[in-house]
């Protein structure tokens, strides 16, 4: 049977949600278990993003404001954001910013102020400049996390399944990889910060670990997502020609604009396609670029480029951008023998973002009485479009609000629940069954290239009717057939196939929640292109939704949160 632990809140995800939550649990008088499926700072997209933070302070123009924040990701989430929780995050911002400066976190300054860029999409300049990047973020936060003593970080545990008593969340079992074994975890609130499903499509710039875990696992114990088919395509995504650095994302946003970097994207003949002006929102040029692409005007590669060899700014200029804005990966690229003022760059759109995901509101409640949900694995905030910057905004804002409403959770309930015993029981077995050898045993590995291939394959952009219902078939002809021969060899401590097989697992949920979502939106929105549908219809400014039931996958359309608040 599995060792058993008891806690206040269990915090799932150690990236800049899940260690800011944990924060704000303790804070509000919890004791906390924080459960990372790597180390806590170095695992998950967090330690990987770049340095934006999108926070109304005003500081390059006095005219913006939360007001002006609010509508800017509202209109550029296709107005299918819920906007009581954009009101939350342009609400809470500034707060959250205050409180990263005292943990230690820098940020770059202009005159003694922020430094602030503007991005497509932002009326004014609203990006914060985070020194270190991703990693400078989640490193100050992990540093906060060590100074509280009734915060138990478990690295290294993947979660297998959530725990329910009469339909709450109880706590969760986790494989431990440290210590080769399953933990049972009881708690009084759950929350979740397990990031985003990236990993189903193969072209990607998010970690290896980005498998949709969480959602899958929320969408198993009865928690409704939402648009799941929204899964948000950098146009910047360095490929196939640059070694380790392939999939690695350049921030075409300050590379293209006339005011930093002033460079030209270039199809293979040379020619520029985009339209005059400033760079375009990511869901327009991702859909240009795959346009040029298809239409035959790409590199050998599949790619097109970015050029910043005819910039109109001097190579000081160019170096002086470079290293403040932390735009692309350039000391590797030299390390490489690529001297980006000589020569483009080859880049493509790659999956960076899930826009859909677990139903919430701005208490970061689920469908699941018990269960919250903060960051990416969280749908319903950002629509069927990202505006960069908001997705660490999002983190602080949400992983807080998080961590609170599960201390309060937490401190209303005198006693842990008990979950069904044979529920345990069943999943120590079946976690520990992939450990045996099978005469037609399969590797983890090979069904994940499988669920690439496929994504890929049908349920890119754009999508149609017949390739979605193709990619269906497959998924469930995959979990049928293949899944059941997955088998693990090895130790058990630290076998890192061990936790493949539970993700390949969840990543087969995950893409169907998706194909059946994209099958069910029959228009083009953001992210979402339907070749057999291309226009925007009114008729579908509305969330796709899917819930587990018992007869299987139950799918209908649910309401956008219309907000009357006046800025």
């Amino acid at each position: 049977m599995p060792d058993r632990e008891d806690v206040d809140v269990l915090v799932v995800g150690g990236g800049a949600a899940g260690a800011r939550a944990a924060i704000e649990a303790h804070d509000c008088g919890a004791s906390v278990v924080l459960a990372c499926k790597g180390p806590l700072a170095r695992s998950g997209t967090t330690p990987q993003a770049w340095p934006s933070m999108q926070v109304a302070f005003g500081a390059e123009d006095p005219r913006d404001g939360p007001g002006v924040h609010f509508h800017d990701t509202v209109r550029e989430g296709r107005m299918l954001g819920d906007e009581n929780l954009v009101w939350a995050l342009v609400s809470d911002a500034q707060d959250r910013v205050r409180d990263l400066e005292r943990y230690g976190v820098k940020f770059e300054r202009k005159n003694g102020q922020f430094l602030q860029v503007r991005h497509p999409g932002q009326t004014y300049p609203r990006n914060l400049v985070i020194k270190g990047a991703g990693y400078g973020l989640v490193s100050g936060l992990s540093r906060e996390v060590r100074r509280r003593a009734s915060i138990r970080v478990m690295p290294d545990a993947i979660l297998t399944r959530l725990l329910l008593a009469e339909g709450r969340a109880v706590g969760a079992t986790v494989l431990d990889l440290r210590r080769g074994l399953l933990a049972e975890i009881r708690a009084k609130a759950t929350v979740l910060c397990t990031g985003g499903y990236e990993q189903l499509w193969g072209i990607t710039d998010t970690s290896p670990d980005t498998t949709g875990d969480g959602i899958a696992l929320a969408y198993r114990a009865g928690a409704e997502l939402v648009d799941m088919e929204m899964m948000l395509y950098y146009p910047a995504v360095i490929v196939h020609s640059y070694g380790e650095l392939n999939g690695t994302l350049v921030q075409y946003e300050s590379l293209l604009a006339a005011e930093y970097l002033a460079g030209r994207m270039l199809n293979a003949n040379g020619e520029e396609f985009l339209p005059p002006g400033p760079p375009p929102a990511r869901d327009i040029l991702s859909r240009l670029m795959f346009d040029e692409i298809r239409a035959g005007r790409g590199t050998k590669n599949g790619a097109l480029r970015i050029d910043l060899t005819k910039s109109p700014k001097s190579p000081t200029e160019i170096d002086d951008w470079l290293d403040r804005l932390q735009t692309l990966p350039y000391d590797n690229l030299r390390e490489l023998g690529i001297d980006v003022k000589a020569e483009a760059i080859e880049v493509a759109p790659g999956t960076h973002f899930a826009l859909g995901g677990i139903h919430i509101n701005e208490r970061c409640e689920t469908t699941v009485p018990g269960l919250y949900a903060a960051g990416e694995v969280a749908g319903n905030l950002h629509g069927a479009n990202r505006v960069s910057g908001n997705a660490l905004t999002e983190t602080q804002v949400f992983g807080a609000r998080a961590g609170r409403s599960a201390a309060q959770e937490a401190a209303h309930s005198t006693t842990l629940c008990e979950p069904d015993p044979d529920h345990v029981t069943a999943e120590h077995e079946r976690v520990v069954s992939l450990m045996r050898p099978r005469k037609d045993g399969l590797r983890p590995l090979a069904v994940r290239r499988e669920i690439k291939a496929l994504m890929d394959r049908y349920v890119g952009m754009p999508r149609d009717s017949g390739g979605l219902t193709r990619a269906l078939g497959e998924v469930r002809r995959l979990r049928s057939e293949d899944l059941p021969r997955v088998q693990v060899e090895g130790p058990l401590v630290f076998n890192n196939e061990w936790r493949e097989a539970i993700e390949v697992d969840l990543m087969l949920d995950t893409a169907e929640t998706v194909i059946v979502s994209a099958l069910l939106r029959t228009e083009s929105r953001g992210h979402h292109q339907r070749s057999d549908y291309p226009k925007s219809s009114d008729q579908w400014l509305r969330h796709t939704a899917v819930r587990s039931v018992d007869s299987g996958l139950a799918s209908y359309v649910t309401e956008v949160t219309r907000s009357t608040r006046e800025p």
